[in-house]
């Protein structure tokens, strides 16, 4: 994408910039089963420095600091969780929040 910015103080001066823009996309499913598609949760884009993931009764079953796109259905205690519906709380760059919901299937 390109820029350009025009002044309209003494000199008439404009700059011509380019840069990038990162779209960032959260799945809303996520199927761990080998495939090599959607088999983790990935958040590219965002700079998650935290996320939670909670079962649909509120229990928080997976947490991470400094998150690297890898949970793939697994919980903090180290079993495969059930296909259901689970909700997600992140923290990212200079602590915004995001919340929703990512459906696991396998």
């Amino acid at each position: 994408m390109y820029a350009r910015v025009e002044s309209n103080q003494a000199y008439d001066c404009y700059s011509i910039t380019s840069f990038n823009i990162a779209v960032c996309q959260i799945p809303q499913a996520i199927s761990p089963n080998g495939d090599g598609y959607n088999d983790t949760f990935m958040l590219n884009g965002y700079n998650v420095s935290s996320l939670h993931i909670y079962n649909r009764y509120g229990k928080l079953v997976f947490k991470a600091n400094n998150y690297n796109n890898d949970w793939g259905g697994e919980s903090n205690e180290g079993g495969k969780l059930p296909v259901g519906t689970y909700y997600y709380h992140m923290i990212y760059d200079n602590n915004l929040q995001k919340t929703g919901l990512v459906y696991l299937n396998y």
